[in-house]
């Protein structure tokens, strides 16, 4: 009996011991849209990292990226209108798939395309590839053999079989600043696509921008994972994201959506998807 006390002062002990430890733990709760709409843009971006830079003899440019610290891995492709045509990405295909489709058995391959692959088995085709860590740059390659935005391109044309939103150029267009909340919540991937309608040759400061973010829940911040701009007679699509998150649009222009610059347009289309 009197084991009794002493186990029950021991047990009390041990209560006061793990106490405070569960007492500091604390729950990340879900933003509501209205948090997510009224959250701040962080002060630094996030690092941009390139892992591959490919340039086309057509004049495509594709680059592949990761964002750090978040891990979000991106594919921007540009191109100018009339000489080249920005491929579709098959639906489902991994960015290390789409990476082996547009690219020859010679071109390396990324590690971290590779290292977010996910769950599915590796490509059989990346057993003949070289696998690095430094940055893959290569100049001259052939078109690829993938499909591509069928017709010609111009600022009344459609890039995505479908979208959220898509806005015909016309002058005095304000930004857009897409929230995936407003879209049914988290998505995996985020993708903008702009066209600027002025001819090549036209000042470089009349661009277009894209920036995409995403939500850092520990922050209650959005972070910046990219910001690029397109030039007369280009255009571009940027897809970006490999994890579930709360994700963020903002398209405009360098021109203050001055009406009075009539000739200064720009389309756009923009979507969240898993």
């Amino acid at each position: 009996m009197r084991l009794i006390p002493a186990l029950l002062a021991a047990s009390a002990g041990a209560l006061l011991l793990t106490a405070p430890a569960t007492a500091t733990t604390k729950a990340v709760t879900e933003p509501t849209a209205e948090e997510l709409r009224a959250a701040p843009i962080a002060e630094e971006a996030e690092a941009e990292v390139k892992l591959a830079l490919l340039r086309y003899s057509n004049g495509l440019t594709v680059e592949f990226n990761d964002s750090q610290p978040s891990g979000d891995v991106g594919i921007v492709q540009t191109a100018y209108i009339g000489r080249a045509s920005l491929f579709a990405r098959d639906r489902g295909d991994s960015f290390l798939e789409t990476y082996l489709k547009i690219t020859p058995v010679s071109v390396a391959v990324p590690q971290r395309l590779v290292e977010a692959h996910g769950t599915k088995p590796l490509p059989v085709d990346l057993q003949r590839r070289t696998v690095t860590k430094e940055l893959v740059e290569v100049d001259g390659l052939a078109t690829p053999a993938v499909p591509t935005m069928s017709g010609a391109v111009n600022c009344n044309k459609t890039y995505y079989p479908w979208y959220h939103w898509r806005d015909v150029g016309h002058p005095g267009m304000l930004p857009r600043d897409a929230y995936s909340s407003s879209y049914g919540g988290k998505y995996v991937k985020a993708d903008s696509w702009l066209i600027n309608c002025l001819s090549a040759g036209n000042p470089p400061q009349i661009a277009a921008r894209h920036r995409l973010f995403y939500f850092n829940n520990f922050l209650s911040k959005w972070a910046e994972q990219s910001d690029t701009f397109v030039y007369p007679g280009q255009e571009q699509h940027i897809e970006k994201g490999i994890v579930n998150r709360y994700r963020r649009i903002i398209q405009s222009d360098s021109w203050g959506s001055d009406p009075d610059c009539t000739s200064c347009t720009y389309t756009r289309e923009g979507r969240f998807h898993d």
